[in-house]
């Protein structure tokens, strides 16, 4: 069976968690005590992932201690449909695109949220502006998705491009970015809560029942 080394405050673990449980797939999660134990740095993990860094999927014999490789990973080996990771050149190409925006831009978000959570500090005037910048780029994208009946960052289905960017914008204000100039994000948080097999992680809440 597939092990996860999960922490479950970790957003991009819950990318992890969340593709695998919308997609039907059995992991068993190995608990790596980020905050306060500091498992991720000490000698024995640094065995099973140089980098110290989670997640790490271990699935037979391959081991992958990146988050955007692990999406990839579980979407080509059991996806048969192949809507998570289309096949088609452009939208392939596109959906890798926002894997690297997720990493790179909203790197940030993340950070800002770890910070919160371990009293590490609060955002500086020059992080606020860089995190909303890059929510911009994700709200316009959407914004003109809706505009040609497109709801999903890429394409007419989601894709892992969807899995990669919605825990780090969705847990923004946990770092405190504030979210309330972001309508086409709030509808496209609503349409990722309502995928069949959507899980939930602290901070992230399902929909309201009967609540538009």
């Amino acid at each position: 069976m597939i092990q996860l080394y999960d922490y479950i405050l970790s957003a991009e673990c819950y990318k992890v968690r969340l593709l695998c449980a919308l997609l039907g797939v059995k992991f068993q999660p190995i608990k790596v005590n980020v905050h306060p134990g500091g498992d991720h740095l000490k000698p024995e993990f640094a065995l099973i992932n140089p980098r110290r860094t989670i997640p790490v999927l271990q699935d037979g014999a391959h081991r992958i201690c990146d988050t955007n490789t692990i999406l990839i990973h579980i979407a080509r080996r059991h996806d048969p449909s192949e809507q998570w990771l289309p096949r088609d050149e452009n939208m392939f190409d596109d959906t890798l695109g926002w894997l690297g925006f997720a990493a790179k831009e909203l790197d940030l978000l993340q950070s800002l949220r770890m910070n919160s959570i371990t009293a590490a500090g609060s955002a500086s005037r020059t992080e606020m502006e860089q995190a909303h910048a890059a929510l911009t780029i994700v709200e316009d994208h959407l914004a003109e998705g809706e505009l040609e009946r497109r709801h999903w960052l890429v394409g007419k289905s989601p894709t892992i491009a969807d899995i990669a960017v919605f825990p780090p914008t969705i847990l923004a204000p946990d770092g405190g970015v504030p979210l309330e100039r972001y309508p086409a994000l709030w509808r496209w948080f609503d349409r990722v809560k309502k995928l069949h097999g959507f899980i939930v992680m602290p901070g992230i809440f399902p929909n309201l029942s009967g609540v538009v």
